[in-house]
């Protein structure tokens, strides 16, 4: 016969160590925003298991709070020593809301300088544009004037009230410079052709005389190259924004637009 214990199951609850239950507060404070990436080769991508709407939702209040250090275009470091003044283009674009593949990867940005003693070009990738800015404002921005953040996995479009506006030709000394829209560096540069010489077939607007409106033709275009970011006129959003645009009137109760034929 097996011997009852001389000790009651509540006195033991008593004389028993307890452990201290960690609370929810201190578990969100351990886990860091490095913690959630990890995924890939690289280690950069984001985890599977944190991959929620929460979690997206947390990134895009990050970095709409982050729009708030953008004073009328300048940008204050966080000593408040130094300030950048930041491209209105740029400042658009920041204040549009983060794309999947930005939250996704851990360095969607980068800020790219050229370096005052060697004269090559710089990278230094970052998390957020915020910290990316604060590094151009207190370092890059201080040793290359044309210092400028770039988005890695997202091309912008142009803002809408400069749609139509590029590319922009402007006269310099007798000769005639263009400028596009990059969709990587989100402002006016000028593109240079890729050594060695590299064409491609595209479809782009050519406005015809006898149709009197804007027809798509496929033409032979030389490959151009961004010399800050690397983008080329390849990017469908390149192609997308320096490009005619026009407004298409609809009459009211008209939902869908029929396809124009050339």
């Amino acid at each position: 016969m097996r011997r009852s214990s001389s000790i009651s199951s509540s006195v033991r609850r008593m004389t028993a160590k307890r452990t201290k239950k960690v609370s929810a507060r201190k578990l969100r404070k351990k886990l860091r925003v490095k913690d959630l990436y990890g995924e890939g080769v690289s280690g950069n991508l984001l985890q599977g298991r944190y991959g929620t709407a929460k979690i997206y939702a947390w990134f895009q209040n990050r970095h709409r709070r982050g729009t708030t250090l953008l004073d009328r275009g300048e940008f204050t470091s966080a000593d408040g020593k130094h300030v950048w003044n930041v491209p209105v283009t740029v400042e658009e674009c920041l204040r549009l809301p983060l794309s999947n593949g930005q939250m996704n990867n851990r360095l969607a940005w980068y800020v790219t300088w050229v370096s005052p003693r060697t004269g090559q070009r710089l990278k230094k990738y970052f998390m957020s544009p915020w910290v990316g800015l604060e590094f151009i404002a207190t370092k890059a921005g201080r040793v290359d004037e044309h210092a400028s953040l770039v988005s890695r996995q997202r091309p912008y479009d142009v803002p809408r009230k400069y749609r139509g506006k590029f590319p922009y030709r402007q006269q310099y000394k007798g000769r005639v410079r263009t400028w596009y829209w990059c969709p990587l560096c989100m402002q006016p540069r000028r593109f240079r052709a890729v050594r060695p010489l590299q064409d491609f077939y595209a479809m782009v607007k050519v406005w015809s005389e006898e149709k009197q409106k804007f027809d798509w033709r496929d033409r032979k275009l030389r490959l151009l190259e961004c010399r800050y970011c690397g983008c080329t006129n390849r990017d469908g959003v390149f192609r997308r924004s320096n490009q005619p645009w026009e407004v298409r009137k609809f009459k009211r109760g008209v939902r869908r637009a029929r396809r124009r034929r050339s």
